[in-house]
């Protein structure tokens, strides 16, 4: 037992002999500080109390860090823990080197200047710093991440950083909370080497969070601007809440789900490139290239093609829509930028199956614009241009296109308007609207439509009912019709009100001439017709009647009175001044 204790005290005392070219607490505590010092070029102050261990040779206390000018993105670190390993080979030849560090439940300010770009300022230039430390391993615990003002960015870091002693490699594993949601995250970046635009290296991410699962593997551009290339693969259940989770606060929506990305990228700054990338979300898929640039307001560029294109989920049902909602689903473009061009080889709108057709979207500063080329729609084709304003309170929207050939009676169905009616029809429209609410929208109709038909059929026998003393008609009828081979109208749009000034159909070698009104609100509508002579020419400006009775129809679009009277006056249907523009 003697004999222990005097082998313990021998080497005690060969150890403090060892240890004399390392100085006293004091020397050491100031190299270390002066070490600091360099390594940051920011003035550094050690806390009291202060510890001096020899075994294994460390130091620990408190730690402030402020003004360092080779810190990049950082303006201070300060820790009221923090413990350094020193080298014990080193020591005993009385150097001071650094083997570990470890920092409790430090803050970590960000520099003013840098506030934009916090991105890079973690996963940038901060681990290109680290990588080149005089040591090997740096554990946080418990840290937080401030800008230089306002809230802290990043809560409860903990992350410990392998630098395989200053290779220029770098391993980092951890976990922090970024607005209210727990983010894990693992990286590892290769030996850094020089290339004609500054340094270079290998790079593999994986981010695992609620509202982001991500995965890269490529290389990294390191200096003033971060950037990149290489495969990305990222998941995102809810991009709203993902937006939202990043400062970009929307309506709530049934879009914009189950979202995945996949492809090759180029990164630089704060764009992110996908060349030929593959897209899910709501159900559809895509190919093409897409391009995401953050900021405070984002932006998305991109030519993506569709095997099949599902609208619905962008369409808002304002007539169901619980009151506050959104009247367009499109509010997502009123918080960011777009210029898009869709392609799809075959749509769906609204309950509609529409053909091949392709259409693009720009959006500037709430101010969106559509335009569509050759869509396919019920055996014809759609093209025009659609416009809306959502930069404030009040929107603004405007239409002006036209479909031809559609087939009628295939896209009524579609559209459950009960009216059957049969043929070919043309459309040409030219309106606009504005207001707060759907009611306002339907009141601000203003406008013109021209339509046309050919080799249809009415659900009513207007021949028989004005050439026929007894036949009689309470509303449509699927039994009994009108076969017409033209008809055309000639309609304005005034205050939400459809007025048809002006329609002529041939059935036959009969005409028969109306003119009338819809509610478009309320889907009402008021009608006179009367049949003109068969000897007087089709292109006569006032067909002349025939003797019998007119026909009126008024009242419920889905099933209207249609009743026959003989005309009080020559000229049946709405007033000249009710016809005029407002």
């Amino acid at each position: 037992m003697l004999l222990a204790v005097l082998l313990a005290v021998i080497a005690a005392g060969l150890v403090f002999w060892l240890l004399r070219p390392a100085g006293t607490s004091t020397d050491i505590r100031g190299r270390v500080a002066a070490s600091l010092s360099e390594w940051t070029g920011g003035s550094v102050t050690l806390v009291e109390p202060l510890r001096v261990r020899y075994f294994p040779p460390s130091l620990e206390g408190g730690l402030t860090v402020s003004d360092a000018a080779k810190l990049p993105t950082l303006q201070s670190v300060s820790a009221p823990k923090f413990r350094l390993t020193l080298s014990l080979p080193d020591l005993l030849l009385g150097n001071i080197t650094f083997s570990a560090l470890r920092l409790d439940k430090p803050t970590l300010r960000l520099k003013a200047q840098d506030d934009a770009r916090t991105t890079e300022a973690v996963l940038g230039r901060l681990t290109a710093f680290l990588a080149s430390a005089p040591l090997e391993t740096v554990r946080v615990h418990r840290g937080v991440v401030e800008p230089a003002d306002g809230t802290p960015l990043l809560r409860e870091l903990d992350v410990r950083l392998n630098t395989r002693g200053q290779l220029g490699a770098l391993e980092a594993v951890g976990s922090f909370n970024f607005n209210g949601e727990p983010v894990t995250f693992s990286l590892g970046r290769g030996k850094t080497v020089e290339a004609d635009q500054g340094q270079r290296a290998p790079l593999s991410l994986k981010v695992t969070s609620k509202p982001l699962t991500a995965r890269f593997s490529g290389m990294m551009q390191l200096g003033e601007g971060l950037g990149g290339e290489g495969d990305l693969e990222a998941k995102l259940p809810d991009i709203r809440h993902f937006l939202a989770w990043v400062g970009v606060v929307l309506p709530e929506g049934h879009s914009l789900k189950d979202a995945s990305a996949t492809g090759r990228v180029h990164w630089a700054g704060p764009t992110l490139t996908f060349d030929d990338g593959t897209f899910e979300f709501d159900g559809n898929a895509a190919v093409g290239l897409l391009a995401l640039t953050a900021g405070e307001r984002p932006r998305i560029d991109g030519t993506l093609a569709f095997e099949t294109l599902v609208l619905d989920p962008y369409l808002s049902n304002a007539s169901v829509a619980p009151e506050g909602n959104p009247l367009f689903d499109w509010v997502l473009l009123k918080h960011l930028d777009a210029d898009l061009r869709i392609s799809a080889a075959k749509l769906s709108a609204g309950g509609l199956d529409l053909g091949g057709g392709g259409f693009t979207v720009n959006a500037k500063n709430g101010a969106i614009s559509s335009e569509v080329g050759a869509l396919e729609i019920c055996g014809g084709e759609v093209e025009g241009r659609f416009d809306l304003d959502l930069s404030a309170p009040r929107a603004e929207a405007a239409l002006t296109g036209s479909l031809a050939n559609v087939a009628l009676d295939k896209c009524r169905q579609a559209l459950g308007v009960s009216m059957p009616v049969t043929g070919a029809g043309t459309l040409k429209v030219n309106i606009s609207t504005g207001g707060t609410s759907k009611d306002e929208l339907v009141r601000g109709l203003a406008g013109t439509i021209a339509a046309t038909a050919k080799d249809g059929t009415l659900p009513v026998d207007l021949v028989a009912l004005i050439t026929q003393p007894d036949a009689e008609a309470r509303s449509w009828s699927q039994d009994a019709d009108t076969d017409f081979s033209e008809l055309e109208a000639d309609c304005n749009l005034s205050a939400g009100h459809l007025w048809c000034q002006s329609f002529r159909m041939t059935t036959g070698e009969r005409t028969l001439t109306g003119a009338g009104g819809l509610d478009i609100a309320q889907r009402t509508l008021d009608w006179d017709f009367r049949m003109a002579d068969p000897v007087e020419p089709l292109d006569a400006a006032e067909p002349v009647p025939e003797s019998g009775s007119d026909i009126t129809m008024s009242g419920s679009l889905a099933a209207p009175q249609i009743v026959r009277a003989r005309p009080s006056a020559p000229q049946a249907g709405i007033s000249e001044k009710d016809t005029e523009k407002p």
